[in-house]
């Protein structure tokens, strides 16, 4: 009886695991509207990432792991490829369809794996699904390392505006100190200029009065020019 007891311990908390990880893992699989309708389908939401980039990564993990190439449908802006092939789903082919919403500064996509006769889910294909959610779970890790990547280039590309700015205003900071020593240089070279300057027109005031004395004497020799014998 206790060893009973004990194995549904152990499935329960198995469950419990299992359904916590599929409610708060990575990849979630969730029934959600597309453009046939509410469908089984496996959603990744990524954080402050650009749906432009999730589109771009999406149609090339979708050619390189599903051999298909995405198209997107002008009006519902779904995409969908048909006739791709994937152990991870099946060995029939299959149609994916993917919606990418931006919400915010986040990103959500839903990928739907319309098998034909239903969708991919863990209810009636549990090895596929898991499967898909692996291989989704990948496909986050690398859209992650991506924004991370372009965050890091945003960055570095921050930080080298910040360090030209930084040279830019030691370069100022050089001159400045140049132009105070030109300046100490100017006002030194004014100062002797004025003691110069000053000591010249002493000198000129003194030839000024020496001038004018000869003037003096020229003017009265010019009044004794009668007596000058």
């Amino acid at each position: 009886m206790q060893n009973k007891s004990f194995l549904l311990l152990i499935l329960f908390l198995g469950f419990s695991g299992w359904a916590a990880a599929q409610r708060f893992g990575v990849v979630q699989e969730t029934e959600a509207m597309m453009s046939l309708g509410s469908r089984p389908g496996f959603r990744v939401d990524f954080v402050n990432a650009d749906a432009a980039l999730v589109e771009d990564m999406w149609t090339d993990f979708v050619k390189k792991n599903f051999g298909g190439k995405l198209k997107k449908d002008r009006k519902t802006k779904e995409l969908s490829a048909t006739g791709l092939k994937s152990p991870m789903v099946g060995a029939d082919a299959f149609t994916l369809y993917t919606t990418v919403v931006k919400n915010g500064t986040n990103v959500t996509l839903v990928a739907y794996f319309d098998k034909g006769s239903s969708f991919l889910n863990r209810r009636d294909d549990p090895r596929g699904a898991q499967e898909v959610n692996n291989a989704m779970r990948q496909f986050y890790l690398d859209v992650r390392r991506a924004v991370i990547g372009k965050e890091i280039k945003m960055q570095e590309e921050k930080a080298k505006e910040m360090e030209n700015r930084q040279k830019k205003l030691q370069r100022d900071n050089e001159n400045l100190h140049k132009d105070i020593e030109n300046y100490k240089n100017k006002i030194k070279k004014a100062e002797e200029d004025i003691v110069k300057n000053q000591k010249e027109q002493e000198a000129t005031a003194v030839d000024i009065e020496s001038q004018r004395r000869l003037i003096e004497q020229t003017k009265q020799r010019l009044d004794n020019v009668e007596n000058e014998q």
